[in-house]
């Protein structure tokens, strides 16, 4: 069963290698293919001052994005028949778009460091003071609650810092990847060439 395993991770392996060869350009970039449609660009709720593109076509990005690695610069390739002056200003939308999430990335990094340190120095504190009236003898109900609450304490700022931070880099990466992705316009792919690629 182990065996069988082994040979499945090494053949998603072997296809994840295919699939990465099989989108790269002459120059090493990850080309995203992405049909615009005229009817879905823009999302509704937007107005037209601070117009924004459909959350799908960012949706769609990212999922695409997710299994390059963040080294591999992207470009994207927008297939649609996009007056030049809107083609600006879709560019301009999503750079908006990755810088904004990149702010919130940031302040999640920064929310997530104090919080590791929060936890981390009451946790110290806390173990601090248990072990001062596990010592004296003193109280051991309220000793054994610190014990707990201390040890909960410097818990969590351990898993702040080995599972929520390098989720957090990771997604800091992937969304610079984004940011520094090349955009193109190119005219609407036929029903023929869609059917190639796929």
């Amino acid at each position: 069963m182990q065996l069988l395993n082994r040979q499945q991770r090494k053949q998603r392996k072997l296809e994840l290698l295919e699939y990465l060869e099989r989108i790269r350009d002459e120059k090493g970039n990850a080309v995203i293919d992405i049909n615009l449609d005229a009817e879905t660009l823009y999302n509704p709720l937007s107005l037209k001052g601070d117009k924004d593109l459909s959350g799908d076509i960012y949706d769609y990005i990212e999922a695409q994005a997710n299994v390059i690695p963040a080294e591999i610069p992207l470009r994207i390739r927008m297939h649609g028949d996009i007056p030049e002056k809107e083609q600006g200003e879709i560019i301009k939308m999503m750079h908006r778009h990755y810088t904004m999430k990149s702010f919130d990335i940031s302040w999640d990094l920064m929310a997530n460091l104090r919080k590791m340190i929060l936890l981390a120095l009451f946790g110290a504190g806390v173990l601090a003071v248990y072990l001062f009236l596990a010592l004296t003898g003193r109280n051991a109900l309220f000793t054994e609650i610190l014990s707990v609450v201390g040890s909960f304490s410097l818990w969590e700022a351990v898993d702040a810092l080995l599972l929520e931070r390098p989720h957090l880099r990771r997604e800091y990466r992937n969304n610079e990847q984004n940011l520094n992705q090349k955009i193109e316009f190119v005219p609407p792919m036929s029903e023929g060439e869609g059917a190639e690629r796929a």
